[in-house]
């Protein structure tokens, strides 16, 4: 039996209300709903096409539905005195630096928070016991990842405890998390919101769901000038972006092994531990 959907099952929970005004606030002030800006009692209903609403027999004020992203007239924390994470988890996909380059740059210049720290290999980088070092993430340093495969931050999948994740986001005082990566990466994002409300922790999480099916290194398959970059520039990508070397549960791994094995930089694949391939 299907259970019905209800608003509270798509309420986005807050940290309490909103009081400093937006720094982009002068740009979208006047502005009607639209992508640039959103009222906060409006929703995406669901179902989101007028032949299920009329279905539905109920008036479209009394359906549920997902609060739409976009910028607020007011917000909670006061930007420049806070602190916000960057993490990247699971397999790659195309576009992962992307995404942290346009959070960098939209944090900074919109925004203008000062303290971005980038918590390197997945959600390894917040346990003590792995040894990551916290990468302060600037404009100046992301400028130009756009054009290279994999995450600047590395990655690696699960398995840490979401207690100790937030442990280290109270030590180093991160007010915001951003969190880039696929179904188990969210699945692990909500272990940590979990364990942060349960502590009364005020820490507000954002997550991007980056799953592309395999872990592809490539940033858009090809160079920005047009010109097909060598097969070994992809595996060296996913090499050095993997916090054990290339990664063990996708098929598309085995052939660029052997792609990089082959090349000019086969060396890079030479000198990771082999036992990481899946058979």
């Amino acid at each position: 039996m299907t259970t019905r959907i209800t608003m509270s099952d798509l309420a986005v929970a807050t940290l309490g209300p909103c009081r400093i005004d937006s720094p982009l606030r002068p740009l979208i002030e006047a502005r009607k709903t639209n992508v640039h800006y959103v009222e906060e009692d409006d929703r995406v209903l669901f179902p989101d096409t007028a032949s299920l609403v009329a279905a539905a027999g109920t008036r479209a004020d009394a359906l549920p539905g997902f609060e739409p992203a976009g910028p607020r007239k007011t917000i909670f924390f006061d930007p420049p005195k806070m602190r916000v994470g960057i993490v990247t988890c699971g397999g790659l996909c195309p576009g992962v630096n992307n995404v942290i380059r346009g959070l960098v740059m939209e944090l900074s210049f919109h925004y203008g928070v000062q303290r971005i720290y980038g918590f390197k290999n997945g959600y390894q980088g917040f346990i003590p016991r792995y040894g990551h070092d916290v990468v302060d993430l600037s404009p100046e340093m992301v400028s130009n990842i756009d054009e290279d495969g994999g995450t600047l931050l590395g990655t690696s999948r699960g398995g840490q405890d979401a207690g100790e994740i937030v442990d280290c986001l109270e030590r180093m005082n991160v007010s915001a998390l951003f969190v880039i990566g696929g179904d188990g990466t969210l699945r692990g994002a909500m272990q940590v919101a979990a364990a942060a409300t349960a502590r009364g922790a005020r820490i507000a999480g954002a997550a991007a769901d980056g799953d592309g099916g395999g872990a592809v290194a490539r940033p858009l398959r090809s160079h920005p000038d047009g010109a097909r970059r060598e097969p070994s520039q992809s595996g060296r990508a996913e090499w050095r972006s993997l916090a054990f070397g290339a990664g063990g549960d996708r098929p598309a791994t085995h052939v660029r092994l052997r792609v990089v094995s082959a090349g000019r930089r086969g060396d890079h694949g030479l000198r990771h531990r082999w036992s990481v391939i899946s058979a």
